[in-house]
């Protein structure tokens, strides 16, 4: 995952004054030209054609290269292990929506767009780490297959079911996205007991419309009356136009949280907040707060834990799928792979604020830092 050091085409600029009086601001340092087409590559004389799309990694970063974005290393090393080859029996299309404001991009169709584009290139396979590029593929035509990882898969309406998509899509899903809401909240009552208020980090209903966000919010406040907390929103409204961001106000919702006096910070799972995973951890434990989020990034900067799919996984898993179908098969009749739920525990973290990770905790987690 990105960070706010390293976000594609954007610079992030900050300062400091102790531990929790931080302040920044972030902005794209150039402006965002409008989805063109990808390229066209090269083709070697019968190579098959995959196009492969992000909606926050730049495309120098979508490829299997070390040091490169860990989940399209995955990607890449699937393939390869399935005997597709770049530049030999495959080449790629690239897209990216890297240099867009990720909110707006969803907002105003940038990614769906990025799709259409890359359905011109006449692809036999397209790979996207978004449903909304996918759902752009399928505004051009139907016919393509695509291979989508997505939170919810069957949900984003995109499959009709796990075992039988049934149409042009399948792909790579991770275990019910409101389920999992729900779970982080009764794995943060397992080992903070004590946590009574607690707040829940997400972009608000202005920023980030879309009904997949409007249900986390209401699981969330649902899961934590069914744990006795009291649930405390907040909100980051970090929209400038549709490129610029204004990183202080994931500042101010940490400053939010510290105000209000929450116990620990519940992160939700949604796209447009996965490039900031890793700086949430770092600003919890600026804060001295507890954070639980869904990326193992997030606990790795100093979050407590962490409890989702590991998003290296799911990408290995639609490489797998993507091989099965230049291979031949329909996509129609792959099942979508569900990616279990990984539990992280940062004890560095918990021994910095004080906190006795409870064994139960510890004995079923995935990764114990």
């Amino acid at each position: 995952m990105t960070t706010l050091k390293d976000i594609g085409r954007r610079t992030f600029l900050a300062g400091s004054a102790g531990a929790t009086a931080l302040a920044a601001t972030a902005s794209y340092a150039q402006q965002a030209a409008p989805a063109a087409a990808p390229a066209a590559a090269a083709t070697p004389a019968g190579a098959k054609k995959i196009g492969i799309g992000s909606p926050t990694v730049p495309t120098d970063q979508m490829v299997g290269a070390e040091g490169a974005n860990p989940a399209w290393q995955a990607f890449f090393a699937e393939l390869r292990a399935q005997g597709y080859n770049e530049g030999q029996n495959v080449v790629f299309e690239k897209t990216s929506g890297a240099a867009f404001n990720m909110v707006r991009c969803l907002q105003g169709n940038c990614c769906n767009t990025l799709g259409a584009n890359l359905a011109r290139t006449n692809p036999d396979v397209v790979f996207s780490g978004t449903t909304f590029i996918a759902r752009g593929v399928n505004t051009t035509t139907e016919t393509i297959p695509v291979v989508a990882v997505a939170g919810d898969l069957v949900g984003s309406g995109l499959v009709q079911s796990i075992e039988r998509p049934g149409g042009n899509v399948t792909g790579v899903t991770a275990e019910n996205g409101v389920a999992l809401e729900t779970r982080r909240f009764e794995l943060l009552r397992e080992t903070l007991p004590q946590a009574n208020k607690v707040g829940y980090l997400v972009r608000s209903p202005i920023n980030s419309p879309t009904a997949f966000s409007n249900s986390l919010i209401a699981a969330a406040q649902a899961a934590a009356q069914r744990q006795n907390m009291q649930f405390v929103p907040l909100y980051i409204d970090d929209v400038v136009d549709d490129v610029a961001i204004d990183a202080s106000a994931h500042f101010r919702a940490m400053f939010e949280a510290k105000a209000q006096g929450v116990q620990a910070i519940v992160v939700a799972h949604t796209i447009d907040l996965t490039e900031y995973a890793t700086d949430f951890g770092g600003l919890a434990l600026a804060a001295k707060i507890p954070m639980i989020a869904p990326w193992r990034d997030t606990t790795a900067g100093g979050g407590l834990l962490s409890f989702g799919a590991n998003t290296a996984e799911m990408y290995r898993l639609g490489g797998r799928q993507v091989g099965r179908i230049l291979k031949g098969e329909k996509a129609e009749a792959i099942a979508v792979a569900v990616a279990e739920p990984e539990l992280t525990v940062n004890t560095r973290t918990a021994r910095y604020l004080g906190i006795t990770v409870p064994a139960t905790i510890t004995g079923k987690a995935h990764e114990v830092l």
